[in-house]
């Protein structure tokens, strides 16, 4: 789950998948660095910082400070900052998860020092402008939630996090919300707090491990010194949030959906769920056909219906759970085929050859994420080096290796007896409740 502004295999894993990483010294702190895809045609440099709402010291606060980057530094403007970008030929970006906000510069190769000055500037020397703040971050900030309103999938995500956490830390909206003004002192606060040396990584794509070393340890050096911001532990609790879905005049949506969320696990301990992912499917593999999976057999059972599996983890939670689409009338009946799919495998009803299959597609989606220099695959590296475990594709490749029917079985029927979180968006006399389910 992101907002993004611009300007979310075999058992043999290729060595170039295999990311390099090593603590940089900078000043009094250490800055961890990875770097992937060396022989990509482009670079892309992510500054990952722990900004996001989880530690945020007011409501929305870290979407203001996403989407104050690249504004004005107290070396370069704004304009300067956009032009120069232009003239290179490169693309800016910012996005935000639960935990982190990543800035991300895509460049030709050449322009390194140019750009990881720039994100070193971003980081450590931002002015937080007030007249910026006021022409240009607050209308944004009212211009994303607007466009997450007529998003019904990114509303339901961020709908099942607040429900699922009671809108605390990992559980507050990624959006700012224009009921609830923030101001510029709040954000210059929160910046000072988390834009510091001990609570950044840089991930690199199209770069050397060691060329990215040098250029973090030339140009971050100025980088202000500090330490990872503390926050309390994640606490699941569950629940029921129901609304109505219509256009931007009012008018009903064609389709309901429909989200059910348990709580899942942590990064580190994700491997299980990720194969049970996979196993419930409902992403097809090839174009035009509905795929083989439970999920992906649904709109053959129940017409107009489709519904994937997903699985969210966080540093120390998470969410998996089952996003379903149909049309009014047939929304309970694809909700309830959905989730006798995830208690068909709690009962054990699941043929080793599915197994395999699902096994073999988590295997796939490991390895091809850190194959390409995707704003995703920064994403998962930068927060493994920020939890100060990165985890070597090898590993996580035996891991997904490791797992068999009985486990996912046995996981299945955990998430079962857990309570639900459910997001019903759409003709609410259609769609059941969590407790019906």
């Amino acid at each position: 789950m992101s907002v993004t502004r611009s300007a979310v295999l075999r058992s043999a894993v290729p060595a170039r998948l295999r990311a390099g990483v090593r603590g940089l010294a900078t000043g009094s702190a250490s800055i961890p660095v990875a770097a992937i895809n060396e022989s990509a045609p482009v670079v892309s440099l992510t500054v990952a910082a722990r900004a996001g709402p989880r530690f945020q010291n007011g409501e929305g606060v870290a979407h203001a400070l996403k989407n104050f980057a690249f504004k004005s530094t107290n070396q370069r403007s704004a304009l300067r900052i956009i032009r120069e970008a232009e003239l290179n030929g490169g693309v800016l970006s910012a996005s935000l998860t639960p935990e982190i906000v990543l800035l991300t510069a895509n460049f030709l190769k050449g322009d390194e020092a140019h750009f990881a000055e720039l994100l070193a500037e971003v980081i450590g020397d931002s002015k937080l402008c007030r007249f910026e703040f006021n022409e240009e971050v607050v209308p944004s900030l009212a211009a994303d939630h607007a466009e997450l309103s007529q998003n019904a999938a990114a509303f339901g995500f961020d709908a099942l996090y607040r429900t699922a956490y009671r809108g605390r830390g990992v559980g507050s909206s990624l959006y700012a919300n224009p009921a609830s003004p923030i101001a510029v002192e709040t954000v210059r606060e929160f910046a000072k707090t988390v834009y510091n040396s001990g609570n950044i990584a840089v991930v690199g794509s199209g770069i050397s491990h060691e060329a990215l070393e040098s250029l973090v340890g030339s140009a971050f050096g100025a980088v202000p010194a500090g330490s990872a911001p503390s926050a309390p532990a994640t606490k699941y609790f569950g629940g029921d949030l129901r609304t109505a879905l219509v256009d931007a005049h009012g008018h009903p949506q064609p389709v309901s959906h429909f989200f059910v969320g348990y709580e899942g696990a942590p990064r580190s301990k994700s491997a299980v769920l990720s194969v049970l992912e996979s196993l419930l499917g409902g992403v097809s593999s090839i174009k035009w056909s509905h795929g083989q999976t439970p999920l992906g057999a649904l709109s053959t059972q129940v017409a107009g219906a489709k519904a994937h599996a997903f699985n969210s983890s966080l540093s120390d939670s998470g969410i998996f759970g089952l996003h379903v689409t149909a049309p009014h009338s047939k929304a309970g009946e694809a909700v309830k085929a959905s989730v006798a799919a995830l208690d068909r495998i709690a009962q054990g009803s699941v043929a080793s050859e599915e197994v395999a299959g699902a096994i073999a597609r988590a295997k796939f989606a490991a390895a091809a994420a850190l194959e390409s220099s995707s704003e995703s695959a920064h994403a998962v590296l930068g927060a493994e080096l920020l939890d100060g475990a990165v985890v070597p594709v090898a590993e996580k490749i035996a891991a997904l290796e490791a797992v068999n029917g009985s486990q996912l079985s046995a996981a299945a029927g955990e998430l079962l007896k857990s309570k639900a979180t459910t997001v019903a968006l759409g003709n609410l006399e259609q769609l059941p409740y969590g407790d019906e389910l």
